[in-house]
């Protein structure tokens, strides 16, 4: 076991042409075991702003070991997976220059053992935590629902305060650092588990008491929080939580204000966001919106995601050609953009699984009736898959639905050449087939017909 462990260090050392500085610097090591199968790689993850950013990579040797050495480990929290995305549940681990951790990953859990205070008690947190980690983040592996949770919930809060007062390592730093991060733990979990897809969903009132407790008038002051893998995330889903049910009326166009302001740090708001900028897909939209938050993008790392995000979607600046889209309506007859040349194009971008578009059919067909003699055209493009066709079918002949019904076979070219990834997406063309949005307000907002009466000609 010692030769093969020393094998893959060397491998690793050699591969990031560390060699020569390992001689001179305290090396510290990450190793461990992969219990499950069609595993064949690790990767690990450091900490950058509050997001993970992959450190290394390497395989698993024939005994399904894996080992990673670094000469210049800095303190703080590492993460390590079996691939390569951060929405994953990586395990969590605490490093410092010259300590040696292992992490063992099973199928549904993780072991860390480790010589350090810090990871000895950082190991009890994480195997306590799984209980609520698992319904919360692994809701696509089991039927989990409120029903079983909130009384969970319930029951792990007063555990969690328990082993808070245990925490009282020589690490006085690291002990203040890990009481946040075990209050931070516990209100992820919770804000998360009602916003992932569920067979049953709560209402308001059946929320247990812990609920009320999570939104506070100073929230996300501490950075520190920045020194774990998934701190925007966070951020992301407190700011949905507050805008939901901070009990305030938000006006349209006001919900990025209202989210800005549940931050109190402006480091930390500006990285909120930043990290929203990839969900524009127009020029003029993202220039419009961010305008009263440019003063909290305080790093120069900020400042040149955004500018990145601004040559991204320059292509899809109003007035440049749109995509000639071609694809089957209901009939089987295709449709392009090209052949609809001569009248305003609103492209509604949807599916038959998707409950928020399916909140916005009635608005689109009260708007539809409402222009109706105008010079548009009302395109519902469905992104079904195509074990789906039926369904969506079946969907449009039962609904009654109106406009032209086109058919995409999933995720196809329209939405990759518009960046596509979440729906509902409304996008608007003009008459000569030009941009004019392709993040357009849906129909339940008053602006999309304002928008669409003035490009039709009143």
């Amino acid at each position: 076991m010692k030769i093969r462990y020393q094998s893959l260090l060397t491998a690793v050392i050699l591969s990031a042409g560390l060699h020569a500085a390992a001689q001179t610097k305290p090396m510290a090591t990450i190793r461990g075991k992969v219990d499950k199968e069609k595993v064949a790689k690790v990767y690990l993850f450091h900490v950058a702003q509050g997001e993970m950013t992959e450190y290394a990579t390497t395989r698993l040797d024939a005994g399904r070991n894996y080992a990673f050495a670094l000469p210049d480990a800095k303190e703080g929290f590492y993460y390590v997976s079996d691939n390569n995305s951060r929405r994953s549940l990586p395990t969590r681990f605490y490093l410092k220059p010259g300590e040696n951790v292992t992490v063992d990953i099973h199928a549904t859990s993780t072991d860390i053992t480790g010589s350090s205070p810090e990871n000895k008690l950082l190991g009890q947190w994480e195997k306590m935590y799984s209980e609520l980690a698992a319904p919360s983040f692994r809701f696509f592996e089991g039927n989990y629902d409120y029903k079983t949770f909130f009384p969970a919930l319930e029951a792990f809060i007063p555990k969690a305060e328990a082993f808070k007062k245990q925490i009282n390592t020589p690490n006085k730093s690291f002990n203040s650092l890990l009481r946040m991060v075990v209050d931070s733990d516990v209100e992820y979990a919770a804000i998360y588990f009602i916003y992932t897809p569920r067979s049953i969903h709560p209402t308001r009132e059946q929320y247990p008491a812990y609920y009320n407790s999570i939104i506070q008038k100073e929230k996300f002051c501490d950075t520190r929080i920045l020194q774990l893998g998934d701190a925007i995330d966070r951020m992301e889903r407190y700011t949905m939580f507050y805008n939901m049910n901070s009990g305030v009326k938000i006006a349209a166009g006001e919900h990025m204000q209202h989210a800005v302001s549940a931050i109190c740090n402006d480091t930390l708001k500006g990285l909120f966001l930043t990290a929203g900028l990839d969900r524009y897909k127009s020029l003029e939209k993202l220039r419009t919106d961010y305008a009263p938050f440019m003063k909290y993008l305080l790093t120069d790392s900020a400042k040149a995601k955004y500018l990145r995000q601004e040559s991204a979607i320059a292509s899809y600046a109003k007035g440049e050609k749109a995509y000639n889209f071609a694809y089957p309506d209901i009939n089987g007859d295709t449709v392009s953009l090209a052949s609809l040349k001569g009248k305003v194009v609103l492209v509604d971008t949807w599916a038959t699984w998707c409950m928020p578009c399916r909140a916005e059919i009635p608005h689109l067909q009260k708007l539809e009736e409402e222009l109706r003699g105008k010079s548009i055209a009302f395109v519902s493009l469905s992104v079904d898959e195509a074990k789906d066709k039926n369904k969506w079918v079946e969907f449009v002949k039962k609904e009654k639905l109106s406009g032209i019904q086109l058919y995409a076979k999933g995720f196809s070219e329209f939405a990759h050449y518009y960046k596509i990834n979440s729906i509902p997406r409304f996008l608007v063309f003009d008459k000569a087939g030009n941009i004019v949005t392709v993040d357009a307000p849906r129909p339940s907002q008053p602006e999309l017909k304002a928008l669409l009466l003035q490009l039709s000609g009143g």
